[in-house]
């Protein structure tokens, strides 16, 4: 998939760094914070009217920001690397709107402690990316960066638009169904999903709590190892690519593959026989009896929690919720009664067993990462048909941007492994990774 356009070329080479490149300029004097932050607002300030990722940028402070770094090195594996927070997630003094009217005044009084994780490590935060209404259905205002007339897909469109538009090299993405890898999908960037948990979600706003994770948008899987340090708060492990030979690697169809089209299927068959003929195992993985029961189980718990999450706005500002909020998402969600929704728990966490269990001989699982090439429909995000089970079962899953379809717009092809093994996932995804491109 080319990138997209690009505007002018006197701040490129810094636009086009990966997040690990731009530390490791700052620390070897190559570059300063500044200096990069002044071309990535540059890039911004070029492509902005035509994608939309932003809602919130204050150039001023960010480069006032990029200075004090520039003044007071450190030893923060990410000293001076500017990174992109989506508008669910709390930042000191800076509006979090939760992509909704009724927060448009919200300044929160303290840092969400991923964004405190950021900062400590010595990362810049450059602005807001722009959410779908409470990481839900709504769209924001984002356009796809490959052609403004598409889809970007949601909730995280902002900032996976920004990364793969060179506005800025990392991102914050949430996932409830598909928002990481969906988008990452339609715009052609790394989305990556990591095990349920690993990230503090604190200061997120919480769609369905007992799913949501959060993740990072990128343009490398090594950005995503270098971020992965920073928001586990442990000593940064590098990508140890695996050897493609070594890899058992099962090819999930999923019982809704009938709703992808020709080309995302020949893609994902492609992948396979690619990765065959470079010497991996492959083989056919099929799900454990129960899918249709778990994505049930996923639907209760989904519902049962967003329209209690949401009581503050239903109550108090119906009239400013969207009407796919509050006439479906809502009034749908409060019918599912709490034994319904411990049923949906139960259902849930027993398909996870049992895919653990079928797991055991694979090392990792592709599968498409959405039906389709992104929609010439800006009024949706798409759907998760190949995102919400993964979810459901709290794995790691990444997309990664590998084929072009025939509007000429990115297919990704989704990666999906063994919860809590997170270091070799990325280890086996960068191999795959390289072995496709």
């Amino acid at each position: 998939m080319k990138p997209p356009p690009e505007q002018g070329t006197h701040f490129m080479n810094l636009t086009r760094l990966s997040a690990l490149e731009i530390a490791t300029a700052i620390k070897t004097g190559k570059t300063t914070s500044e200096a990069v932050t002044r071309a990535l607002l540059d890039r911004i300030e070029e492509r902005e009217p035509a994608v939309d990722a932003w809602e919130y940028l204050d150039p001023d402070a960010a480069l006032s920001s990029a200075r004090k770094l520039d003044e007071n090195p450190s030893d923060g594996i990410i000293h001076g690397v500017p990174v992109g927070v989506k508008d669910i997630i709390d930042v000191k003094g800076i509006p979090t709107t939760h992509g909704s009217p009724i927060h448009a005044e919200n300044r929160p009084c303290i840092d969400a402690p991923c964004v405190s994780l950021v900062r400590g490590a010595g990362g810049l935060i450059l602005g807001k990316t722009v959410t779908s209404e409470f990481a839900a259905q709504r769209p924001g205002k984002t356009k796809n960066p490959h052609n403004p007339l598409h889809s970007p897909a949601g909730s995280s469109s902002g900032s996976a638009a920004a990364v793969t538009d060179f506005m800025v090299p990392v991102a914050f993405g949430t996932q409830t169904g598909g928002s990481i890898v969906r988008p990452g999908a339609f715009c052609g960037c790394i989305g990556y999903k990591p095990t349920y948990g690993d990230y503090n979600p604190l200061g997120v706003h919480d769609n369905t709590r007992s799913v949501d994770t959060l993740g990072m948008m990128t343009r490398t899987i090594g950005d995503q190892a270098l971020m992965r340090a920073v928001l586990t708060h442990m000593p940064y492990r590098p990508i140890q690519t695996a050897n493609i030979e070594n890899l058992r690697i099962g090819v999930c169809h999923t019982p809704n593959w009938d709703l992808a089209d020709d080309a995302t299927q020949a893609y994902l068959l492609q992948a396979a026989s690619d990765l065959e003929k470079r010497g991996a195992y492959i083989g056919e993985f099929s799900l454990p009896d129960g899918f249709d029961e778990a994505i049930e189980g996923f639907d209760f718990v989904s519902g049962y929690e967003i329209s209690r999450t949401l009581a503050y706005e239903w109550f108090n500002f119906l009239e400013l919720l969207s009407d796919n909020m509050r006439k479906n998402r809502i009034p749908n969600g409060l019918k599912v009664t709490p034994s319904d929704y411990q049923r949906g728990l139960a259902k849930l966490a027993d398909y996870r067993r049992r895919f653990s269990e079928s797991l055991e001989d694979w090392d990792v699982l592709i599968t498409p990462s959405a039906p389709a090439e992104a929609p010439a429909d800006l009024t949706t995000i798409g759907e998760p048909p190949f995102n919400r089970i993964w979810t459901g079962l709290y794995g790691p899953a990444i997309n990664l941007p590998l084929y072009t379809g025939p509007n000429n717009l990115p297919i990704g092809l989704q990666v999906v492994g063994h919860a809590g093994q997170d270091d070799h996932f990325l280890d086996a995804a960068d191999a795959i990774y390289k072995a496709l491109k």
